[in-house]
Order: structure tokens, then sequence, then C-alpha cells
């Protein structure tokens, strides 16, 4: 569990005020952020990313780190190899306490992001059965399902 004062020590609390995600840097977030992404992992066993990958694609600009007060939003961009057509991914989510609707009181916010970065699409991904119900009725729309099966 991500330790509440690590991040208000660390300035990602008074950072994420804004009612809007803001971007945050991932070096003076990576207290809080990384054991959060460890979570994430640890709940996800199938992600080949370790926390060292996600931290290394915030350093390096392929992806961008996004604060709120109630936790956090890893995006990173995919191009069609056909067609060109850009996609903003939200990549990663985390969030203190969940079942808090963040997807819906954030989403328009990253919609118009996606706009403003000349992408086609967005998209998230998630092993999470019931956010399918959830994000559908948020617009969303099922695009692809992936089974996997290890041989």
């Amino acid at each position: 569990m991500v330790d509440l004062e690590a991040v208000e020590i660390h300035g990602a609390k008074d950072m994420a005020q804004a009612a809007d995600p803001i971007i945050a840097d991932i070096n003076k977030s990576i207290e809080w952020v990384a054991p959060a992404v460890q979570e994430i992992l640890d709940d996800n066993p199938q992600f080949t990313y370790s926390v060292s990958d996600v931290y290394l694609a915030c350093h390096s600009g392929a992806a961008t780190l996004w604060s709120t007060e109630d936790g956090f939003v890893v995006t990173t961009g995919e191009t069609d190899t056909f067609t060109g057509d850009r996609t903003l991914l939200i990549w990663l989510a985390w969030a203190y306490k969940r079942g808090m609707d963040l997807v819906t009181r954030h989403q328009d916010f990253f919609i118009q992001q996606a706009r403003d970065g000349g992408y086609k699409n967005i998209e998230t991904r998630s092993a999470i059965p019931e956010l399918k119900d959830h994000l559908v009725t948020q617009g969303w729309q099922i695009d692809t399902i992936i089974y996997t099966r290890e041989i």
C-alpha cells in the first residue's frame, strides 16, 4: 500500500490539488508511484513490464505521468501500423480508493488531451471484467478482447 505521508512529503499531494489531472515529474513522484505500480503488477501477473520500465518511459518522455489528489494515470501514444492513426493509451491508472468513479470525473479531460495531441482515439485496457460495463455506459466501446494461453 502506498504511504500517503510519502506523497505529501515529496510534493505530489500539493501538486495534485487541481480538479483536473496535471503532468507530474516522475523523479519527484517515484517514491509514491513505484509502490502503486508494483501493486498493479502484483494484481496483474500477466503484465510483462516492471516498475523500472514505467519509470523509464515517463522519464524519457515516451509516457506521461498525470497526477490528481486521488491517484495517477500514465498515458502513452500508439500508432496504427496500417492507417497511421494515433491513439492515446491510458496505460496505467491507480487510485488511493477504488469505486470513486474517477473514469467519469476525468474522462472529458483525457478526451480533450487526446484531441489537443492530434490523436484519433483514446483507449484503455483492463483485465477487470467489471470495468467493461462501467466504461460502456460512459460511451466507450469494446474494440478487441484478447485471450491468451500459455504453452
